[in-house]
């Protein structure tokens, strides 16, 4: 749980407590107490009690039956819905799909599921690329040759993944997804198309929606080790970024919480 940082200047003291102590609710997934909030968050406990207390007002925070513990209230639900209402997916992703094409020269996309396929409904372009991948919005790629489609399987829950897949998958694919959870991204080195290598990392929105995030290119123009070792780290640093700046979870936190530390809340 997060503990309490020093106020900006600017900022309203109680104001920044009382948003650390909601904090300190989301992260602990369980009812706690006065006592439990000031260790986490390094806030007195008298105040503690007064921010809870005026939280409960507010209708963010309200009694547990566990006595003298309290828990997240239907009112901090208020907040959530105007946020994802306000959300749009593709305007937030483009100008990272953008600059991560840009500097490397291969093209990214962001891909949702569509029935058996994965459809592309953004892309990025590098300006100085001499040759790109010969897909764009629009384009559909198998779920289980390409790189959007493998990332989206590893980060599905289980009984999403085989319902997407239908028949029992061949040992290639397990393999393939088996990987691809255990490293938080996936790969496809000519799978798809002969000709392309990519790599994508799976991305869970605030909504519980799986898409993914991948950057490939000819092999002409990028290796696959150059795709491994020096895209790849881009890649995840965007997918990243992007999950950090919707509140979701993308690469490993996704496909393996327990390896990455991070709670799959």
């Amino acid at each position: 749980m997060p503990r309490a940082r020093s106020p900006d200047t600017d900022a309203v003291s109680a104001l920044v407590r009382g948003f650390q102590v909601l904090d300190c609710f989301a992260s602990a997934l369980r009812p706690l107490g006065n006592g439990d909030v000031a260790a986490a968050t390094g806030i007195p406990k008298a105040s503690v009690a007064r921010l809870i207390g005026t939280l409960q007002t507010l209708g963010h925070l309200r009694p547990a039956a566990e006595r003298e513990r309290y828990e997240l209230a239907p009112g901090v639900m208020r907040l959530a819905e105007a946020f994802l209402a306000g959300l749009d997916l593709r305007a937030v992703v483009r100008p990272h799909l953008q600059a991560l094409s840009e500097a490397t020269g291969c093209s990214a996309f962001l891909g949702v599921r569509d029935g058996a396929e994965m459809l592309v409904v953004e892309a990025g372009r590098a300006r100085s690329a001499v040759a790109v991948m010969g897909a764009d919005i629009g384009t559909r790629m198998a779920l289980d040759t390409s790189s959007l489609g493998r990332a989206w399987l590893a980060g599905v829950d289980e009984p999403t993944r085989r319902l997407a897949l239908g028949a029992q998958p061949g040992p290639a694919l397990l393999a393939a997804l088996a990987l691809a959870q255990q490293r938080g991204h996936a790969l496809s080195l000519g799978e798809w198309h002969p000709a392309i290598v990519a790599a994508a990392v799976p991305l869970r929105t605030p909504r519980g929606e799986v898409v993914s995030l991948n950057c490939g290119s000819p092999t002409a123009v990028v290796s696959a080790q150059r795709l491994q070792q020096e895209v790849l780290p881009r890649l995840h640093a965007m997918a990243d970024a992007i999950a950090a700046e919707i509140g979701g979870l993308a690469g490993l936190a996704l496909t393996n919480p327990e390896a990455s530390g991070v709670s799959p809340r």
